[in-house]
């Protein structure tokens, strides 16, 4: 298993990733308004984190098939964490998301989790800023956490 960057090439299995994992953890949580909020933006979102001036991006390999996918904007905020459904549980996660704090050098790194992931992130350091929110329909908690 590796975690390393992404490149441009991997953005149509990063987009595959990104839907198989929102069908079962996301999109359940979420309202029509929602689903369709999120449909729309969120595979055009991903592809924006392929922009090297303000994300850095990191894939997780195993046997040559990308299993998690992570990104951090602007060394401070971290947009994107998948891993493949029938690799959550294992440690992947947390592995990932090591790899992008490390790439801060700010005093405190931000996210929105999504409802499903609290949890999470809580046991990961990350703390509520405030109540669950919704945005169009999309549920999610702001959370940060001092950086290490």
């Amino acid at each position: 298993m590796q975690i390393i960057e992404t490149t441009i090439e991997d953005l149509h299995s990063v987009i595959e990733l990104v839907a198989s994992v929102s069908q079962i953890d996301i999109l359940p949580h979420l309202n029509e308004e929602g689903r369709e909020t999120f449909l729309s933006k969120v595979l055009p979102d991903v592809e924006t984190t392929f922009n090297k001036t303000r994300f850095e991006a990191l894939k997780v390999i195993d046997n040559g098939k990308l299993i998690g996918f992570g990104a951090i904007r602007d060394k401070d905020y971290i947009t994107h964490l998948f891993i493949g459904n029938s690799y959550q549980g294992t440690g992947l996660g947390k592995l990932l998301l090591v790899q992008l704090l490390k790439r801060s050098n700010r005093e405190e790194v931000r996210l929105r989790a999504s409802v499903n992931a609290v949890n999470f992130y809580e046991s990961q350091g990350f703390k509520a800023t405030d109540k669950e929110a919704q945005v169009n329909g999309i549920r999610f908690v702001p959370m940060s956490r001092a950086s290490t």
